[in-house]
This record gives structure tokens, C-alpha cells and sequence, in this order.
């Protein structure tokens, strides 16, 4: 798990700036474009974090479900105020935030895929 984990991070925090980057390159005066791309993809990967910090953490423990599914909401409500507050200060592309979660899921998705296949989960 940990090596999936490290491996997701490794690959998201070299695809997620190339993403960006181009993005940046491609849409020059549009600077909010590779900004939510990298927040998004930041995002997504904080939000993976917590949820692999609390079932490491909870998943043994009494009442450990009920404790992750409050995390996981806190997690979403926490995510929500931030996106929030970047669309209020006028800073959030949608399209960009969308497509750092998308790339993180997708990273996320075939490295889980990798190691159920290595059987190394």
C-alpha cells in the first residue's frame, strides 16, 4: 500500500506541473487555467491522503466506519470551502480544477489497477 501510495504522489507531482505548464504555454493569458489545474490536482491529492491517513488510522477500531465516513465529510465539506472561497476571490477555472481531480483519479485508478494485478496490495 505504501508503495502505491508513493508511487501515486511520485507520478501525480510530475504530471500534475507538465499539465499545468502546458496548459500555461498553450493558453497564455489565461494564467486561472494551469492555477486550478495545479490546485485541483493538490486537492485531489490532500483529500487521498486523508483518506488513507483515517483507514490506516480507524479501520480496526470500534466504531471505525462511522468515524471514517465523519473524516470523509469533513474531508468534502473542507475541499468545498476552499473551491468556494477560489470562486469567490475569482481565481477558479472549473475546467482546470476538474481536470487535476480527473488526472489524480485516473493516476490513482491504473496504480491501484498495477498493484491488484501485481497482488502486492
Amino acid at each position: 500500500m505504501d508503495q502505491m501510495t508513493a508511487r501515486i504522489h511520485k507520478l501525480a507531482f510530475i504530471i500534475i506541473p507538465l499539465m499545468a505548464a502546458g496548459a500555461g504555454i498553450i493558453w497564455w493569458p489565461a494564467w486561472r487555467l494551469p492555477f486550478s489545474i495545479a490546485t485541483g490536482g493538490l486537492l485531489s491529492l490532500a483529500s487521498l491522503r486523508i483518506i488513507i491517513w483515517a483507514v490506516k488510522r480507524f479501520l480496526n477500531v470500534h466504531m471505525g466506519q462511522t468515524i471514517i465516513m465523519g473524516i470523509s465529510t469533513l474531508k468534502i465539506l473542507a475541499l468545498f470551502s476552499v473551491m468556494v472561497a477560489l470562486a469567490v476571490m475569482g481565481l477558479l477555472h472549473v475546467v482546470g480544477m476538474v481536470i487535476g481531480f480527473t488526472t489524480v483519479l485516473v493516476i490513482t485508478t491504473i496504480e491501484g489497477y498495477r498493484a491488484a494485478r501485481a497482488d502486492t496490495l
